[in-house]
């Protein structure tokens, strides 16, 4: 699994915790907004090719 498939499963997984936490009023929402905060991370650090 490469880092850019494994950003996009961190990112999907994130928002389907955050959305049945926010629906449920369950603490695991943090948890989604961590992982989604973790795939922004992972976005933002991309290496772009030769510097």
């Amino acid at each position: 699994m490469t880092v850019k498939t494994t950003r996009w499963v961190i990112l999907v997984i994130g928002t389907l915790l955050g959305a049945y936490g926010w629906a449920t009023y369950n603490p695991v929402a943090f948890v989604g907004l961590a992982l989604m905060v973790l795939a922004g991370a992972l976005y933002l650090t991309r290496h772009r090719g030769p510097r």
